[in-house]
């Protein structure tokens, strides 16, 4: 009987996020008969309750942390002996950001790690030096299979680092809703909002941080008409507090609920009647992607990889970047054409259903972890290496 593959999935994130989601899909989902998982999390108290998750479901975590710069000798050095412990595994590496984990890589070549796959979740972040432009080569030369949640994500690699185009494959982030709940359920979560079943239910989740352009979309919120549809956001993050401030001085507190951060927000889109996501920066929106499948049509910023993600714009209304006004214009549109808003909710689920499962995403991983572990014995053997 073969052996499994000892697979670690490295992330980094200090937060529960779209990135985070993936890596939990993958943790759980892989084929246990041919992948034994172990994980490795930030210990960061906000990913606390997952790494408890993930222990429950008899998942082994170990938590280290990103080392940032080359003076950090000694989280470097757990590093190293937490790889050499594991060295005849395939380490997966889950960029939260462009220029994250920057010597995790170089250490887990001199760990003798078996293989190394590393997937860029974000196009955020840029290289700010020469230095900066080395060290994403080096990992890269040091890494069997490098992935990119969408071309977008793959394009600022080749741009900003000089990764050619060639040696990056695609991986799309991948999603599942569980099953509907009933008209009661629904109706219950809105009364918890404090949103009456007649009124129209707006959904954003995102972390409550820069990137996510909360700030944008409050400011798009005061410039709908009166009676404004009432907006939701589940999430959390640095920027809460002023976040608040700011829909109190614009006067649209009494239409904008901060829910706060859940363990899972999937059941919640299932209340609203719309999404919608005015972020300044994105990889491949999971957030977005879970909208869609859940049959809501939504308003999105133009950025990363949405243009991937909503078919050209065909499964959700795409405006440009950091433009309030366009945002309210779309949402108002949308209200107005329920009839198009219904055709455009459709073509987003058969979107999701098409192109981005999570059983698809899974799949493709596991293909390429395959393809991994040969690159690294052929380059073992001394054999030439063929293109990733």
């Amino acid at each position: 009987m073969r052996a499994r593959v000892p697979i670690i999935l490295a992330s980094s994130g200090r937060q529960w996020g779209g990135t985070e989601r993936m890596v939990d899909a993958l943790a759980r989902r892989l084929d246990p008969a041919r992948f034994q998982v172990w994980m490795v999390l930030a210990p960061e108290p906000q990913v606390d309750g997952w790494a408890d998750d993930l222990r429950r479901a008899a998942l082994p975590v170990e938590r280290l942390p990103e080392v940032t710069n080359r003076l950090q000798l000694g989280r470097g050095l757990r590093w190293l002996r937490f790889l050499r412990q594991h060295r005849g595994a395939l380490l997966h590496v889950h960029h939260t950001y462009l220029a994250a984990d920057r010597y995790l890589v170089p250490l887990a070549h001199m760990a003798g790690t078996r293989a190394i796959v590393v997937t860029e979740h974000s196009s955020v972040g840029h290289a700010h030096s020469a230095g900066q432009r080395f060290l994403k080569r080096w990992e890269r030369s040091r890494t069997d299979m490098t992935v990119a949640v969408s071309g977008e994500v793959a394009r600022r690699l080749s741009s900003e680092f000089e990764i050619p185009s060639e040696l990056i494959e695609i991986v799309p982030n991948g999603v599942s809703l569980p099953a509907a709940p009933g008209p009661a359920a629904r109706e219950r979560q809105r009364a918890q909002w404090g949103v009456p079943e007649t009124s129209r239910l707006w959904l954003c989740v995102a972390r409550l941080e820069p990137d996510k352009g909360v700030d944008l979309l409050i400011e798009a919120w005061a410039r709908l008409a009166e009676p404004r549809p009432r907006l939701v956001i589940v999430g959390d993050g640095s920027r809460r507090t002023e976040l608040e401030q700011q829909a109190r001085s614009l006067g649209v507190a009494d239409s904008v609920c901060f829910a706060g951060a859940v363990p899972d927000a999937r059941p919640l889109y299932f209340a609203a009647d719309a999404f919608a996501l005015c972020s300044r920066m994105e990889g491949m929106p999971v957030t977005l992607l879970e909208a869609m499948a859940a049959g809501l049509p939504s308003v999105v910023s133009d950025v990363g990889g949405v243009a991937e993600a909503t078919d050209g714009g065909r499964a959700a209304r795409v405006v440009p970047a950091g433009d309030p006004s366009a945002f309210a214009e779309a949402v108002q549109a949308l209200d107005r054409d329920r009839e198009g808003a219904r055709v455009l909710a459709e073509r987003g689920a058969r979107r999701v259903r098409e192109r981005f499962g999570e059983d698809r995403m899974v799949d493709a991983y596991e293909v390429l972890y395959e393809r991994a572990l040969r690159l690294a014995h052929q380059a073992g053997a001394g054999a030439t290496p063929v293109a990733a």
